[in-house]
């Protein structure tokens, strides 16, 4: 059975911190009335829930049912044989896109030890974003400039004061740039940001920066003890050789890559997911092979055509998700998408036959 791209709906969850004008913008769509200004984040072929604000999250697909409730009926069709067999019937990613109206805190993701000791998970969360949008003189902080011991941890949290955020280091982003944040590493996103982002499918986060935005224990420590909570925490220094590593750019614009899918993360990223850019021309299509994806349209309108025969127009600010009997994708136009996708199976695990793509095929 070949199923054929859905069409995402928004999907926004009502979170603890301002935003989401920028989504609703960028998606072509009006502000509703009444539009309570705590929808930053729109929650893409989502088959993960809140951890501590409601427990929302799951994408609805056209049909009434949630893309999880697909995955279980039928998830070889989506997610492909040697994916089913080697990760279960989950995409073991979670793609959505954010948008800043203030200051994120200062927080912490788990890395997967962590989770699976403390919070019976697989997962953790390490995340990547690629900048959709970003005002002058936007900055985002990532990592601890110096080293800090435990004690001097626990004595900026308990201060809640800008010393914090004053020891991160601070870059400043422009549309196009991509930073990965590893599990560990203590993050927070500008006033003013507006990010593609891909993470590891969890809600697991340490608010080591929490009485301005009024989050309790639930939403800061994960439900356990503060300093279990705080053993979370990269502790190191995050030099400037290695934070250069973690950066670089999904918008290149250079001619010799219209036409083919490049990456946009860098490569240490495909542990846990991947991100690849297909910058469609007129005279050049974007080809891409099979696989489960979701895709953000970031610019500009064309046609998505899949192996399978279906057809799908397409334009900036549209997302969906392909399921991997789609088959291969063509995209034709003056069009350019990110197409986010769970890390590879282990080459152990791949079947040659699984990745063919008729459209790469016929354009070489």
């Amino acid at each position: 059975m070949r199923f054929a791209p859905v069409p995402l709906e928004l999907n926004t969850p009502q979170r603890f911190y301002r935003g989401g004008r920028g989504i609703l913008r960028f998606r072509g769509l009006e502000e509703p009335r009444g539009f309570d200004d705590r929808r930053p984040e729109d929650w893409l072929a989502s088959t993960t829930r809140l951890f501590a604000e409601g427990g929302e999250g799951l994408s609805l697909l056209p049909n009434g049912r949630t893309l999880r409730e697909e995955l279980q009926a039928a998830p070889e069709e989506w997610l492909g044989a040697a994916h089913v067999a080697h990760y279960g019937a989950e995409p073991g990613l979670l793609v959505k896109l954010l948008d800043a109206a203030e200051r994120l805190p200062v927080h912490v993701h788990p890395d997967r030890a962590f989770a699976a000791r403390h919070l019976g998970c697989a997962h953790g969360k390490t995340e990547a974003w690629l900048v959709l949008e970003a005002e002058p003189g936007a900055s985002v902080w990532v990592g601890f400039r110096d080293g800090l011991t435990t004690e001097q941890l626990a004595g900026l949290v308990d201060a809640q004061d800008a010393r914090l955020l004053e020891a991160l280091n601070r870059l400043s982003v422009q549309r196009g740039d991509t930073i990965l944040v590893p599990a560990g590493q203590p993050h927070a996103i500008g006033a003013g940001v507006m990010v593609v982002e891909l993470q590891e499918p969890t809600d697991f986060s340490v608010m080591l920066e929490h009485e301005r935005f009024a989050l309790g224990p639930e939403q800061s420590w994960l439900g356990l003890e503060r300093d279990v909570a705080l053993g979370a925490v990269d502790r190191t220094p995050l030099g400037a050789a290695t934070l250069e590593a973690l950066r670089g750019r999904w918008d290149r614009s250079a001619p010799d890559a219209v036409g083919a899918p490049h990456r946009a993360l860098p490569s240490r990223a495909e542990e846990f997911f991947r991100a690849e850019v297909l910058p469609a021309r007129p005279e050049t299509p974007a080809t891409a092979d099979a696989g489960f994806s979701v895709v953000v349209v970031v610019h500009g309108t064309g046609r998505l055509t899949t192996d399978a025969g279906e057809e799908v127009d397409v334009h900036a600010g549209q997302t969906l998700v392909t399921p991997y009997s789609c088959g291969g994708l063509r995209l034709d136009g003056a069009v350019t998408a990110i197409r986010c996708r769970p890390g590879p199976v282990p080459p152990a695990q791949v079947d040659p036959r699984h990745t063919t793509n008729r459209h790469a095929e016929a354009s070489s």
